[in-house]
């Protein structure tokens, strides 16, 4: 269930309100969705066993932060449980005691208007109260990793492209990285998905590659999956014979197999074919710059 649920791209929100003690209490949430416009109403739902489940339920007001695509640290720091998240957060309270966190894309001041039980979680429904709203790119959860949205070409009815005049966007690195990543991955994550294993499983046997061993958080930040899911996942990889796992926690190691191995090395060779194709199978020299560019951008921008 889980698992195919993933194909569905969300966006990305935090939501914030007081408990009872009015201490701020936030979480992130994909389940973000509009009721009605009239009156206005949107929804979210949280899990009946998550620590701050009860605050949200016996809260009078709520707001849903829709987060930007630069904001995935601050995703990251809300999903994880237990922790004070709001230590390192310049928040303010708004007249309803709504905790509002600066430079999401869209925030959403509500009263809670009902509330409703579904199986394991809580559905809360909010009449939109205020509604702050910045330009920018939102941030993107699919298949287990973040992402962005980006435009798709129009084509006529002759199946040609429709040409788009260039703007302000045209001129930023960001978005040419996003497009190409976008266009070149398509087909690609067909055929991974043909062989019988999901993108995230695909990046985590590429990183583990000819046996390699790397630390939970090392292969989070190759992987794109935050922490707490990517346990699960190479948990169950490890029972497929995938991987290996030692440890627990912040100190698991995870070790690649031959077989793991075996699984994508006909997706290395497909991967550089496409690599090849796209920037020109007459240009060796333009993929080894180009991936010497694009390993020096990583580099200057890990965290």
């Amino acid at each position: 269930m889980r698992d195919a649920l993933s194909n569905f791209a969300t966006g990305v929100t935090i939501v914030t309100a007081v408990d009872q003690d009015e201490n701020p209490i936030g979480m992130t949430a994909s389940s973000f969705n509009s009721v009605s416009m009239d009156p206005p109403l949107i929804l979210w739902s949280v899990t009946k066993t998550a620590l701050s489940a009860k605050g949200f339920h016996d809260a009078s007001h709520f707001g849903v932060h829709v987060l930007d695509a630069g904001q995935t640290d601050l995703s990251n720091a809300f999903a994880r449980s237990g922790e004070d998240k709001f230590a390192n957060v310049d928040f303010k309270l708004s007249a309803q005691k709504i905790p509002q966190i600066p430079g999401a894309l869209t925030r959403f001041d509500c009263e809670t208007y009902a509330i409703y039980e579904g199986g394991d979680h809580w559905i809360i429904v909010g009449k939109v109260l205020e509604i702050e709203t910045t330009k920018g790119q939102g941030l993107v959860f699919s298949q287990g990793s973040y992402a962005t949205a980006s435009p798709i070409q129009m084509r006529n009815q002759s199946g040609q492209d429709v040409p788009q005049e260039d703007g302000e966007i045209d001129q930023l690195l960001l978005y040419h990285l996003s497009r190409a990543y976008h266009q070149l991955s398509q087909d690609f994550y067909v055929a991974v998905r043909e062989s019988g294993i999901s993108v995230p499983e695909w990046r985590v046997l590429a990183s583990l590659h000819g046996r390699a061993t790397h630390e939970l958080a090392e292969l989070s930040a190759r992987t794109f999956v935050d922490n707490l899911p990517l346990q699960d996942l190479v948990l169950k990889m490890q029972d497929e014979d995938l991987c290996t796992v030692q440890g627990r926690g912040a100190k698991m190691k995870i070790t690649g197999t031959e077989y793991g191995q075996s699984r994508v090395e006909h997706l290395f060779k497909l991967a550089k074919k496409q690599e090849a194709k796209a920037v020109g199978e007459d240009n060796p020299a333009g993929v080894t710059a180009l991936s010497e560019l694009l390993m020096t951008l990583v580099k200057n921008t890990n965290r």
